[in-house]
C-alpha cells in the first residue's frame, strides 16, 4: 500500500517533467539582429537590383546606403535595413528581431510595377505572413531565401502599402518563460529526490 501511495505522489511530478521536456525545444524565439541578409529589389523581372547602392536609387538613412554599410548585404540592426526611392515610389524593408516589414509608398499617383523582393540570410528557416495590404501578394521560402511577389497596381499619391512577416531562424534564444519552466522543473526534481531519500526509496546498491 505504501508503494502505491508513493507512486501516486510521484505520478504528477513525473508527468510534469515529461511535459516540460516536450515544451522546452519549442520555447524559443528567433533573433535576427546581428545576422547578415542580402536584399534584392526587382521590378517587372528585369534582373536589376535596386537595393544595390551603385544603382543610384538608395537614399541616405538606410543600412544599404553609401553612408552606412554601403552594400545590398547588410548586418541586421533592427530598422531600415534596405531603402529605395526614385521620386515616384519609396520602398523600405525593415527588420526586427523576429521578422520584417516591407513598405511601398506612392509619392505620385499612377501604376506601380510588379515588385519582386528577395531576402537571403543563412539564418532563415521559415516565414509566415502577419498582415498585408498589397492586393495579390504571394510569398515563399526556398532554403534560406524568402521571395515576395507583388503584382502591379494603381496607387493614389501618398498611398501606403505594407506587408509584415514573422521569420523563424537558426539563431534562436530561449524565451524568458523557458528559464522559469526550467527552474520549476529543477525544483520538482529536487523535491522528488528528497522525498525518495526520506522514504528510503533510493536505488538499491549491489551487494
Amino acid at each position: 500500500m505504501e508503494a502505491m501511495n508513493v507512486r501516486s505522489r510521484c505520478a504528477f511530478p513525473i508527468g510534469f517533467l515529461v511535459f516540460l521536456c516536450l515544451m522546452l525545444p519549442a520555447a524559443a524565439r528567433a533573433d535576427l539582429v546581428g545576422t547578415s541578409v542580402t536584399g534584392s529589389l526587382d521590378f517587372d523581372s528585369d534582373n536589376k537590383n535596386f537595393y544595390i547602392p551603385a544603382s543610384g536609387f538608395v537614399p541616405a538613412g538606410f543600412q544599404n546606403s553609401a553612408g552606412a554599410q554601403n552594400s545590398n548585404t547588410v548586418v541586421i540592426v533592427g530598422a531600415n535595413e534596405f531603402g529605395f526611392s526614385d521620386g515616384l515610389n519609396t520602398d523600405v524593408t525593415s527588420f526586427s528581431s523576429i521578422g520584417f516589414t516591407f513598405t511601398d509608398t506612392a509619392i505620385t499617383a499612377g501604376p506601380n510595377l510588379n515588385i519582386i523582393l528577395t531576402l537571403t540570410d543563412p539564418a532563415f528557416t521559415g516565414v509566415s505572413l502577419i498582415s498585408s495590404t498589397f492586393p495579390g501578394l504571394t510569398f515563399a521560402i526556398s532554403g534560406d531565401q524568402i521571395t515576395l511577389d507583388i503584382p502591379g497596381l494603381n496607387a493614389s499619391a501618398g498611398e501606403v502599402f505594407t506587408a509584415s512577416f514573422n521569420v523563424t531562424s537558426t539563431s534562436s534564444v530561449p524565451e524568458p518563460s523557458t528559464y522559469g519552466l526550467m527552474l520549476i522543473g529543477c525544483g520538482i526534481l529536487g523535491f522528488m529526490m528528497a522525498m525518495r531519500k526520506r522514504l528510503g526509496l533510493g536505488i538499491p546498491r549491489a551487494s
